[in-house]
């Protein structure tokens, strides 16, 4: 009997792997206070400290995907993240395109907090919702 592809499995660790890239390049671009990140956080009306903890979030984030056990804590604190990116677009005016990276970088942590929500719950619950 072959065994093949878990395509579940493989589908999961190819998005977590694009997930990382994204916002470890987000990250990076907030601590070396690239002149785009910096006029954003300012145009928001945050503090500049504030944009180097977000930074260090995102960062803390993408290494959570790769945590055994912690992958959806992980993508939960970026899809937060998200939260307040599309909230602060959405409140500073900005034209509908530019949250839209936001918003779609949150369904996808959000399928990946769906997906690994057993990792959420106390271990007799994963039982319990299997048999439901």
């Amino acid at each position: 009997m072959s065994q093949g592809w878990d395509r579940r499995r493989v589908g999961g660790t190819v998005l977590r792997g694009l997930l990382t890239v994204v916002f470890l390049v987000a990250a990076g671009m907030k601590f070396a206070a690239v002149p785009f990140e910096v006029e954003g956080f300012a145009r928001f009306g945050y503090p500049l400290w504030f944009m180097y903890v977000i930074g260090a979030l995102q960062l803390l984030g993408a290494v959570l995907l790769w945590t055994r056990g912690c992958v959806a804590l992980g993508a939960g604190l970026l899809a937060v993240l998200m939260i307040g990116a599309v909230g602060s677009h959405l409140l500073a005016a900005d034209p509908i395109l530019m949250p839209l990276p936001a918003f779609v970088l949150l369904i996808l942590l959000s399928g990946v907090v769906y997906a690994r929500r057993s990792e959420l719950l106390p271990s007799g619950t994963d039982t319990e919702m299997r048999q439901a």
